[in-house]
């Protein structure tokens, strides 16, 4: 598996690289992270990737994804994932 990096660009606001990358469709998100992070030098932990977007008909995807500086500036601008409420017990009918 081959990546291609296409643009890098570095946000000093908001504190990551935005990189813009081409690889294999069939990647798990997983491994596209390993992938960038060995290119760019980067611990995985600070990757994240926004978009894998395949094209029809070709055996390449653009990839969008962010290298962040920092743990903090990651958890600072990344949205939080969203908690699944529990189900309240039903009642019966009386």
């Amino acid at each position: 598996m081959e990546i291609s990096i296409i643009k890098k660009y570095y946000n000093e606001l908001l504190q990551r690289e935005e990189i813009t990358a081409v690889l294999n469709p069939q990647v798990p998100y997983e491994d596209a992270k390993k992938m960038i992070s060995q290119e760019i030098k980067k611990p995985v932990e600070l990757i994240v990737i926004k978009r894998i977007n395949p094209e029809f008909g070709k055996k390449e995807a653009g990839v969008e994804a962010y290298a962040y500086s920092s743990e903090e500036a990651m958890k600072k601008f990344e949205p939080k994932p969203k908690v699944k409420k529990e189900a309240a017990p039903a009642q019966p009918a009386a």
